[in-house]
């Protein structure tokens, strides 16, 4: 046999006793974060909750063509952009004189529904002067303001042609 093999003690020496709680927390695995993961990590979360409010919004948002309320015409009356939305709940209609019948008025809005509208003598019209329901003829663009009664007629307060 080889008398060259020596024999090593059981138990760690004194000074390696001290070393050792150093060398378990040296080989100890470290943590994989640190402050700019966490800035990175908000950067990732706020990116994701634009583009998911984003993505709701063209899903189940209002559109432009819904919401605008005034068009190429600068919204002023009988221009060609004004809006044209039927009878709205103040009374207030634009489009097409589709006919006149005495102080009825029958308007075709840009969607192609005919409001009827009472009007008076008395019912102020302007133009480019103050007229009457007589001076109106087929084909004027007028908007009407006034009030809805239960069946969709609109009594008008004012008219505005052109």
């Amino acid at each position: 046999m080889i008398d060259d093999t020596e024999t090593l003690p059981r138990t760690p020496s004194e000074a390696e006793h001290e070393n050792l709680n150093e060398a378990i927390a040296a080989a100890a695995p470290r943590r994989w974060w640190n402050r700019t993961t966490l800035v990175l990590a908000g950067f990732v979360l706020l990116a994701g909750g634009f583009l998911g409010g984003v993505q709701a919004h063209q899903r189940w948002g209002s559109s432009p063509a819904a919401s605008a309320t005034s068009a190429p015409g600068n919204g002023f009356p009988a221009g060609p952009g004004t809006p044209s939305f039927g009878p709205a709940p103040g009374g207030v209609t634009s489009g097409t004189l589709s006919r006149v019948d005495g102080t009825t008025l029958y308007v075709r809005t840009e969607k192609g529904e005919t409001v009827t509208v009472r009007a008076t003598d008395t019912t102020p019209v302007s133009r480019t002067a103050l007229a009457t329901v007589a001076d109106l003829t087929d084909g004027l663009r007028v908007t009407v303001q006034g009030t809805v009664d239960a069946e969709g007629v609109v009594t008008a307060t004012s008219i505005s042609a052109g």
